[in-house]
């Protein structure tokens, strides 16, 4: 009977290996020694990693110039029927969020449309409270028109954070 070559013997025991190291790692990965699979971390610790390094910064307000209202303190007061165009400069960031609230009861018609990029513009009808709408690298344009507005002058105050 002739000898096997030197190759078919290290293909086998090759082959060999690799099933042995399957059946105990398997065997050994299936015991669960961890409390019920828990979480070793807190909720608080949590959050914080998240707010770290997922949470977008917000953006700056020196990144905000205004067109048809005025921008005070970080508030627009937009007119009833009329539309502000909020312009949201270029940024390092990769993303930043901006947190658009009404105040007192008013509600806003609002699109964000990003600049460059293949990016969807976002519409929000009748916002009456607080959304938090992300802004890419390039910038962004937020126009905001007043639906339904507060007081005798029937305007619309919005806080941009």
């Amino acid at each position: 009977m002739e000898q096997p070559k030197p190759s078919t013997i290290l293909l086998i025991l090759a082959v060999f290996a690799c099933v042995a190291m399957y059946v105990l790692g398997a065997g050994l990965g299936a015991q669960d020694r961890s409390s019920k699979g828990a979480n070793p971390m807190s909720k608080q610790e949590r959050e914080r990693w998240r707010e770290r390094f997922v949470k977008p910064r917000p953006v700056a307000e020196e990144d905000l110039k205004t067109t048809g209202c005025v921008l005070s303190e970080g508030t627009v007061r937009v007119a009833r029927g009329l539309a502000c165009r909020v312009d949201i400069a270029k940024s390092g960031a990769r993303v930043r969020t901006v947190n658009v609230e009404p105040l007192s009861g008013s509600q806003v018609d609002v699109r964000l449309e990003p600049k460059g990029g293949p990016a969807v513009p976002a519409t929000l009808e009748g916002l009456g409270e607080r959304r938090g709408l992300d802004v890419p690298e390039a910038g962004a344009t937020l126009s905001l028109t007043c639906t339904r507005g507060v007081g005798s002058t029937a305007e619309c105050p919005v806080k941009l954070r």
